[in-house]
């Protein structure tokens, strides 16, 4: 593994694997490419992975990167009955969704947005196992703290006069309050009417009860640990405000309360979500 690619990235596609095997039916997310993507031959040799770091906050994250793919892919099927046929993947990862909904190649097109470390490794993951990479799927390399997002949509690909749909999950965190006001800015310059942008970040530690604030610790020291700090942290209000700014409307808050009750309800596992989740979906008016 390139040490510049995202140890995150592989850690967030590990859980999303152990999601189908430690957790009950129905599943949050099936992405049953997560365990191969993230470099795992056998369900044992994920599990063994995983146990040998053992944290009590696993459940949680489980239930988190489940859910946040989960929500995005939920809102793209009703963007997708309006018309959309353009999804950008903002700091994509090991995402496999492109690979997962080989029934929408021909409708619609994917744009994995990542940095090139990252995404040169997934690229050589997916070789390495034999899969051909969908024919509807680009990559688009860039680095958020330094590259104009305009710039790099438009040369890949991306139709600017349709409206697109993108996603950008456990990104935020990681720039600064620049960096992600200028994608936000990028993303708001050259979508087109009918746009839609589905977001997660962490809400700020002092906001949150006390076991909740450390659990927010622990996760950013271990991203310290990687070498991928956090950076960011935003009140619900504050991130609207972002994007209002930019020329977003329609705004709608998903928390972790209406997440719960959403997608969590009733679950024999006892799955449940850290309360620092929020999500928001935005529309271009």
């Amino acid at each position: 593994m390139d040490p510049k690619a995202s140890r995150t990235a592989l850690h967030t596609a590990q859980h999303r694997a152990a999601h189908l095997l430690l957790d009950s039916d129905p599943k949050i997310l099936s992405d049953t490419f997560a365990r191969a993507f993230a470099g795992f031959d056998t369900d044992t040799d994920l599990l063994s992975a995983l146990d040998a770091m053992a944290p009590v906050e696993f459940p949680r994250m489980r239930a988190l990167f489940t859910l946040r793919h989960r929500y995005a892919e939920d809102e793209l099927a009703r963007a997708l009955a309006h018309g959309i046929t353009q999804y950008i993947i903002l700091g994509a990862g090991l995402d496999s969704f492109a690979f997962r909904r080989p029934d929408l190649a021909g409708s619609l097109r994917v744009f994995e947005v990542d940095h090139p470390a990252t995404q040169e490794w997934k690229r050589a993951r997916v070789a390495g196992l034999g899969i051909t990479p969908p024919t509807n799927l680009t990559y688009v390399p860039i680095d958020f703290e330094h590259d104009a997002l305009r710039g790099r949509l438009l040369s890949s690909g991306v139709n600017a006069s349709k409206a697109v749909f993108a996603s950008w999950l456990g990104v935020a965190q990681y720039l600064t309050p620049e960096a992600i006001g200028a994608t936000l800015r990028d993303i708001a310059a050259f979508a087109a009417v009918g746009s839609k942008l589905v977001v997660q970040f962490i809400v700020p530690p002092e906001t949150l009860a006390p076991d909740e604030a450390a659990l927010v610790a622990a996760l950013a020291a271990r991203a310290q640990q990687f070498g991928e700090p956090w950076r960011s942290y935003f009140l619900p209000a504050e991130f609207e405000r972002y994007l209002r700014e930019v020329g977003f409307g329609s705004i709608s808050h998903f928390g972790s309360e209406q997440a719960s009750s959403r997608y969590l309800r009733n679950r024999s596992d006892g799955l449940r979500l850290p309360a620092y989740f929020h999500m928001i979906t935005a529309g271009i008016p």
